[in-house]
């Protein structure tokens, strides 16, 4: 009941100054506004690279590679003097390096086109293992993905993805079993691969066939370009890679010059980056906050001069120090409420509209994540600038003389 007063005093008071309250509590609302924003497209961001990540391993999942063959000295780019690669029996070595190690695919890149009778399309050629079914849960929508023995065997076979199928079969006519070339080479299709995107990477225009393929019937080396290698517990990642990066130190020239990654430090980086631009962001976006408590206490202080008579009446007639004190903070503190609750509208629209405007132009699904966290967050946060705003007008009002203050003109 104590609140009770206060409370409808205050709104009454606020919505007989509509305009007015409104641009008082417009630092507020922009304010959260922008945080929420902010806050939602960060963890938008990180909810984004984790999902992704999942579709091809997640955190267990590591690659291997050579060093880059051109080198940055004095500013310009020169070529190594020696040549570093990977191959078949790095493969073989790093599968036995380990017992946590789950499943790894070598791969081998072709440059080259599909061509079926006169059609043509604009692929990625890729070697690589029978694990690549299971570790990259990538699945064939008919027929079947390649086999040991076909691995094994070198055969010319290949697996397409849909929209390499629909470039090479605009008619719907059965894939399985025919001929295509790729890059001059004929293959015979045993599988056509169900729609997937990574990263807005539409692998609906790879093909895949086996490295051993690649590698013996259209490059003549046994070389692979990277490695994929899964790990049978996020918790083994740093063990297992530790492992790799002393068996290439000790089997390979050069070998402390390759490049060992887990998606679990890329991950962390990415992670700690988005935190870095959050507070950053966040942070900028705060300060019109404090604008906002800045113009609450100013307008707050008008008001108690443009109603000195009426804050006289009320002590004449009994109200006391301490009244008068909370129906002008609490006029404050709905300010801010009022400011909040309107702002997390907007910063979950701009959130939204960003989110929307992302993914359209990376061409990947892309969301605004507004956690219960950041609204409470934000709440608090308002009511807090509400009080430090509206304790010096409501102490200024509560400290009037009841005689001077009916005098008032």
């Amino acid at each position: 009941m104590i609140l009770k007063e206060p409370i409808l005093v205050g709104l009454t008071q606020l919505s007989a100054n509509k305009l007015r309250s409104f641009l008082t509590m417009l630092g507020i609302l922009i304010g959260v506004g922008s945080v929420v924003g902010i806050v939602s497209i960060s963890d938008g961001a990180r909810e984004m690279l984790r999902t992704e990540m999942d579709k091809i391993g997640g955190s267990n999942l590591m690659w291997i590679s050579p060093p880059h063959r051109w080198v940055k000295r004095d500013g310009r780019w020169q070529r190594r003097k020696y040549d570093a690669y990977l191959d078949n029996k790095d493969v073989q070595r790093i599968r036995n390096c380990s017992e946590h190690i789950k499943d790894i695919q070598p791969v081998v890149n072709v440059s080259g086109n599909a061509t079926h009778r006169r059609n043509t399309s604009s692929c990625q050629i890729r070697g690589t293992s029978p694990e690549a079914l299971r570790a990259m849960d990538w699945k064939p929508t008919s027929g079947r993905f390649f086999s040991e023995r076909d691995y094994a065997s070198w055969r010319k076979v290949c697996v397409i993805g849909n929209e390499v199928y629909d470039d090479l079969f605009p008619n719907g006519e059965d894939a399985i079993g025919k001929d295509i070339e790729l890059a001059g080479v004929r293959f015979v299709v045993v599988g056509v691969m169900e729609e997937k995107r990574v990263f807005g990477d539409n692998w609906g225009y790879r093909v895949m066939m086996p490295s051993t393929t690649a590698q013996h019937r259209m490059r003549g080396t046994d070389r692979i370009n990277f490695m994929l290698v899964h790990v049978d517990s996020s918790l083994n990642v740093k063990k297992v890679e530790r492992k790799i990066t002393s068996l290439l130190k000790r089997t390979k020239l050069h070998g402390e010059e390759y490049r060992v990654q887990s998606a679990q430090t890329e991950i962390a980086k990415v992670e700690e980056a988005l935190s870095v631009a959050k507070l950053i962001t966040g942070g900028i976006a705060a300060i019109s906050l404090i604008v906002g408590g800045v113009g609450i206490m100013n307008i707050m202080l008008v008001s108690v001069a443009e109603r000195t008579r009426e804050i006289g009446l009320r002590k004449a007639v009994g109200a006391q120090n301490t009244h008068i004190f909370f129906q002008f903070l609490i006029e404050a503190i709905i300010l801010c409420i009022l400011g909040c609750i309107v702002g997390i509208g907007v910063g979950f629209a701009l959130g939204m509209g960003i989110a929307a405007g992302i993914s359209k132009a990376a061409d990947m699904e892309f969301i605004s994540i507004i956690s219960a966290k950041a609204m409470l967050l934000a709440v608090a946060y308002s009511v807090a600038i509400g009080l430090i705003a509206g304790v010096l007008p409501a102490i200024r009002a509560s400290r009037l003389n009841p005689v001077e203050a009916l005098r008032y003109e």
